[in-house]
């Protein structure tokens, strides 16, 4: 076995180098073909591609590259094949070979990363050669030729689809909105919500959208909360480490139908069948307009003044809640449990402790907001501000005494602590139903001749200031 490989290895080396034509000059070896065959990333089928036409082979992350080469040699010397990337990606063949696949990294620098793969044509395997001295004479004798390849390796980008540009009545409650992404390389996504623009900020919830079968994320809802009514612009956009594709979403939240400048809500009490009147507002009972505080008696003398009386509890409750499947124990289209604990819902629920005229510190009568301010603040009848903002004064006529009573549902409040039933009654006055009320003095002198205690007509008692409106 031995002697066997004598012959086989002395012809190997001749090949290799050769040593036995010194007196002859060796010619290079000449390149006859070098193509490319690339699978582009939005291509269906792959691209022969001449090496040096211009056309630059692009291909995916991890996408294999093929090469093709053929040399040839005047002097017939074997030729011998060598690939190199300068460490990047990896290739097929690990041996010498004229035609070869590259694949290219995984991951790259950037959204696009250029490549150099070169193959090195040489008619002398002097490697091969074991004399140091033989070895360096056949280095010195070969000839060799280099050709360069260049090869895109892209990102590819994540695609984005998502709503188009919407509206939404400012009395929903909220707005959702889907974005869905896809990869080409299955890259995993990652998505973000931003507001562009807008007078105030939107409160932005983030809910992943997930594959009922895998489990896999496959999009995003944004749950949308506008506490203030206007034009906004979101931005949604996802991420696949490299690449960023982003949309832009138009978002409308506007008052409609809009709100009333005044005027009276015609009812019926459905307990006793008694029809009645009610001011939209607090008295003015105009839209814009800051309402007016007053002591019980005052009140009493400005609704007298324009042929109408104050509210009984009755009369405000059934307005406040409405009835039927439309009632609602809080004079507002939106759920209060909502905003309970908010930092701020702005104007979207009631005047209660957490919306914008609520400020701590501030004198309370510089929180009160314009009627007309929160348009959800309405109740199924149609009147506005009967929760929040201020306490309101009302009367219940029993026999000859009124009791003079107000809802306490004023801005101190959170968005839960009151209802449309919430009062604080006072003791009964000795003044009948037909008292002039435009009569402040007569009507001091009954209290006075009832010897009624300062301390219930004062500071209090019946002459607090609180708001009220006007019924009839």
């Amino acid at each position: 076995m031995i002697r066997s490989l004598a012959p086989l290895t002395i012809p190997l080396l001749l090949n290799a180098c050769s040593l036995v034509h010194d007196d002859l000059p060796n010619e290079s070896p000449t390149l006859q073909l070098s193509r490319v065959i690339c699978q582009t990333p939005e291509a269906a089928t792959p691209d022969t591609l001449v090496n040096g036409s211009g056309d630059i082979c692009r291909t995916r992350r991890g996408g294999e590259v093929r090469f093709e080469v053929r040399g040839a040699d005047e002097d017939d010397d074997p030729l011998v094949y060598h690939w190199n990337a300068f460490g990047a990606g990896s290739f097929r063949d690990s041996v010498a070979v004229a035609e070869n696949s590259w694949f290219a990294p995984e991951s790259i620098s950037s959204n696009s990363e250029q490549f150099i793969i070169q193959v090195t044509i040489s008619d002398r395997a002097c490697g091969l050669v074991p004399d140091p001295d033989d070895r360096q004479r056949c280095i010195d004798s070969s000839q060799e030729v280099v050709e360069n390849f260049f090869v895109e390796v892209v990102q590819r980008r994540p695609v984005l689809s998502v709503i188009a540009d919407t509206t939404a009545l400012f009395s929903q409650p909220q707005l959702t909105i889907d974005a869905f992404g896809s990869d080409p390389d299955d890259d995993p996504l990652e998505y973000s919500w931003e507001q562009l623009a807008g007078d105030f900020d939107l409160g932005i919830g983030r809910n992943p959208i997930r594959d009922l079968d895998t489990g896999r994320q496959i999009g995003s809802q944004a749950t949308i909360a506008a506490f203030h009514p206007g034009d906004y612009l979101l931005r949604v956009s996802i991420s696949d480490g490299e690449a960023t594709v982003a949309s832009e979403i138009a978002l409308q939240f506007p008052v409609d139908p809009p709100l009333p400048e005044g005027g009276t809500l015609s009812l019926t009490l459905p307990e006793t069948g008694a029809a009645y009147e009610i001011d939209i507002y607090e008295y003015p009972n105009i839209r814009g307009e800051l309402p007016l505080f007053a002591t019980w008696f005052e009140a009493n003398r400005l609704c007298a003044l324009q042929g109408k009386r104050l509210c009984t509890s009755a009369e405000y409750q059934h307005a406040c809640q409405g009835e039927g499947d439309a009632a609602r124990p809080y004079t507002s289209t939106d759920d209060p449990f909502l905003y309970q604990g908010a930092t701020n819902f702005g104007v979207r629920f009631c005047n209660t402790a957490q919306s914008d005229f609520a400020q701590p510190g501030v004198d309370l009568f510089d929180q009160f907001a314009p009627s007309g301010s929160f348009p959800n603040c309405v109740s199924p009848s149609g009147a506005y501000d009967m929760i929040g903002n201020m306490a309101e004064w009302v009367s219940d006529p029993a026999a000859t005494e009124v009791v003079g009573t107000r809802n306490v549902s004023d801005v101190i409040g959170s968005p839960t602590d009151w209802t449309c039933g919430n009062f604080s009654g006072l003791p009964a006055l000795p003044l009948g139903e037909g008292t002039d009320y435009t009569d402040t003095t007569a009507v001091f002198q009954t209290l006075a001749d009832n010897e009624v205690d300062a301390i219930l007509i004062g500071d209090g008692g019946y002459g607090s200031l609180f708001g009220f409106r006007c019924c009839r």
